[in-house]
Order: C-alpha cells, then sequence, then structure tokens
C-alpha cells in the first residue's frame, strides 16, 4: 500500500494510492476518513493484480476540522488523465449498483470509436459521430486539431451482469451520424385546425359529383323528361 500524493484541491480532499492488496487498499481508505461500501473491495482486486493506481476524493473538513461538512453550491470540474495503452473506462464497480445504469461516453480520438462489447448490458447506440469544427474554443483546447466525436449510450438494466470495464477501439471507417429531429407543429386557420378545414373541404367537393349523379338519375326516371 503506497500514498504517492495527497493534496486538497478546493474543497476536495485527494489522495493519488497504489495498492497490491484490495484489503490493505479499503483499510487504508476507512482509516483516513474516505467512505467505502463492505462489499466494494473484492470488486478492487482486478485492478489490483492489473497494477492500477487510484484517486481517492472526499469532501475536506473545514478550518475548524469539522467532519461532517456540507457540500453545496458550484464546484469546478475536476479533470483526471493518466496514460494508457488502450482507451478503458472502468465499469466493474457499476455492477454493485442496485438500479439500472445509464452511460453515456463522449470519446475524443483520431477516429470514430466503439466499445469492443456490451459487457453485459443494451447494445451500445451512438447518438454522434463527426469530425469538430475547427472553430476555437474550450473543446478544440482539449482534443487538438483534428478531432472525432463519438457519442455512445448505453443502458445496463442488469447491473449485475457487467463483466468488466469498456475498451473502445476505431471503428473500420471514420463514418459520420448525427440524429434528426422532427418537430411536428399543428397547423390552425382562423383559429380551427387545418385538418378539420381540409376533410370537410373533401366532404364538400365529394358531395357535388353525388348529388350530380342523383339529379341525372331522377331526370331519367321522371316520364316529364322522356
Amino acid at each position: 500500500m503506497g500514498v504517492i500524493s495527497r493534496d486538497r484541491l478546493g474543497p476536495f480532499d485527494v489522495a493519488r494510492l497504489t495498492a497490491t492488496d484490495p484489503t490493505a487498499l479499503e483499510e487504508w481508505l476507512r482509516d483516513n476518513g474516505f467512505t467505502l461500501p463492505a462489499d466494494m473491495a473484492a470488486e478492487l482486486t482486478p485492478y489490483v493484480e492489473q497494477e492500477w493506481e487510484y484517486v481517492a476524493l472526499r469532501l475536506a473538513p473545514d478550518a475548524a476540522g469539522e467532519q461532517d461538512a456540507v457540500l453545496g453550491g458550484t464546484l469546478d470540474p475536476i479533470s483526471l488523465t493518466f496514460a494508457s495503452d488502450e482507451l478503458v473506462y472502468p465499469m466493474r464497480l457499476s455492477r454493485l449498483a442496485e438500479t439500472e445504469q445509464l452511460l453515456t461516453l463522449y470519446v475524443l480520438s483520431a477516429h470514430r470509436m466503439e466499445p469492443a462489447s456490451t459487457l453485459g448490458g443494451d447494445q451500445p447506440e451512438v447518438t454522434f459521430a463527426g469530425r469538430l469544427a475547427p472553430s476555437p474554443g474550450p473543446l478544440r483546447d482539449l482534443a487538438g486539431e483534428d478531432a472525432f466525436l463519438t457519442v455512445i449510450r448505453q443502458e445496463f438494466a442488469r447491473p449485475g451482469l457487467i463483466e468488466g470495464d469498456h475498451v473502445l477501439r476505431r471503428t473500420a471507417e471514420d463514418t459520420e451520424f448525427r440524429r434528426v429531429y422532427y418537430d411536428d407543429r399543428l397547423l390552425h386557420w382562423f383559429g380551427v385546425p387545418a385538418w378539420q378545414l381540409t376533410t370537410g373541404a373533401v366532404a364538400v367537393l365529394a358531395l357535388v359529383p353525388a348529388a350530380w349523379a342523383v339529379r341525372q338519375w331522377r331526370r331519367r326516371k321522371d316520364p316529364a323528361w322522356s
């Protein structure tokens, strides 16, 4: 069990850790005020075996040493980066959830990406895929000059079936995709729905040839016209 660093970032107490034993990691977190579910240690075992590092965050005590600090107001986002030989998103710990899980991934890469497997959830759905516009901005600063954004949505109706972590791979082609949304509106003419007016007009037009046909039939039957 090793502590690489421990810092205070804004209102958070942040610790960067290594571990060769999941039980030792669990004990350190509990001894240092980090809340950990009772069955979490067993799920950490694969990460320990792969020699992952860990970042633990908690709401830091205030200046008076008050442990029951209340989180409120707005917070700046925390950015985490790490080097890896493959693009991976940790999902294993979500198997402990008791309710349905919804995952939305925004993947920035040089190419369109896709999950290598379903991990026990529904089939992943791509809701957006395309290259970012060259306009400057925070997203461009983060992604670089030539970035492809893939947005992936996936539902896990039974989280207990999650069998690992998402590993993402490049697709065969960088096919772009954008959803098309239709906005249906009911048209009104002088306060009356247009469909009622058009239906009424068709009915009136249909009655005209019908009335003409009846008149012709009466003429043929009336002796006065013979």
